[in-house]
């Protein structure tokens, strides 16, 4: 059963379905649910549609990790960090790079 946050969420959604914000949203809210897979659908399609928006990167792969899926996790965080580069955010393609390194030791 939806929570009512989720449902808030989608009812804005159906409003603006190209809110990228809303979607990040959406997909954290699956997150704090236990929805693992959904959240990873969520998000997967989020950068897959706009790869050039940075945020959902690294929250792609947490949830990538939890669901024992590092080595997708691992590819995620390279290429965020890659478009991060490319947008000129140094700061946040560290954090990807370092996130990719964690994530490398515990696999």
């Amino acid at each position: 059963m939806a929570s009512r946050r989720l449902q808030q969420l989608q009812a804005l959604l159906d409003d603006a379905p190209g809110d990228k914000l809303l979607r990040l949203a959406m997909a954290m809210e699956h997150k704090r649910g236990g929805d693992l897979e959904r959240a990873a659908a969520e998000l997967e399609a989020l950068v897959r549609d706009h790869p050039g928006y940075l945020p959902p990167y690294g929250q792609l792969a947490l949830v990538l990790a939890g669901l024992d899926r590092v080595a997708d996790a691992v590819v995620v965080c390279r290429a965020g960090a890659l478009r991060c580069l490319v947008a000129g955010d140094r700061k946040a393609s560290q954090e990807l790079l370092e996130l990719r390194e964690r994530l490398r030791k515990t696999s």
